[in-house]
């Protein structure tokens, strides 16, 4: 009878997959997981990144720019960061007047959400990236980025990017 009942058993395959589902959903759960935070990180990455280009490129709009002008363009930064918080970014726009081939010069600065650069500080450019004595758009964003799962991690990663453009409708962009 005994030997019946364990053969019985042993072809019984009814509870197989109620077993093996036990074994891995915890593995897949913690795959979408490491997925989804992994795909925000980049997304917020890629926020950064379009943040710093979009600021260049409306500051490289105007002939010459004012204190509202600056601070319009560095408040659109948030419209641009969204939907994650403006208030974990430093947001800078920076003329520079490239004095070689690998260094510029800051003419001004202004940010939001940290300290601006302070004019004649000198900065680092890729070689060769614009002519001795033309000016550049330098924007820059710095974001302090915690996971939304952060796995007991209380340390938040910086997000950081910056974009250099040229001015469009004259040779530099003062600021008055």
């Amino acid at each position: 009878m005994i030997r019946r009942a364990s053969a019985g058993l042993v072809r019984d395959a009814r509870g197989a997959v109620a077993v093996e589902f036990a074994l891995f959903a915890p593995l897949l759960l913690a795959l979408f997981i490491v997925g989804y935070a992994l795909s925000d990180i980049i997304a917020c990455n890629r926020k950064v990144a379009t943040t710093a280009r979009s600021v260049a490129d409306l500051a490289s709009r105007f002939s010459s720019v004012t204190d509202a002008d600056v601070t319009t363009i560095l408040a659109a930064s948030a419209q641009v960061l969204s939907p994650y918080r403006s208030s974990n970014a430093l947001v800078r726009v920076s003329e520079i007047k490239v004095l070689t081939s690998t260094s510029a010069q800051i003419i001004w600065s202004r940010a939001q959400g940290g300290s601006a650069l302070l004019a004649g500080t000198t900065v680092t450019l890729p070689n060769g990236m614009a002519a001795t004595g033309s000016y550049l758009i330098l924007g820059e964003v710095s974001y302090s980025y915690t996971p939304l799962l952060a796995y007991g991690m209380s340390r938040a990663m910086t997000l950081n990017d910056q974009s250099v453009m040229s001015p469009r409708l004259s040779d530099q962009v003062p600021l008055s």
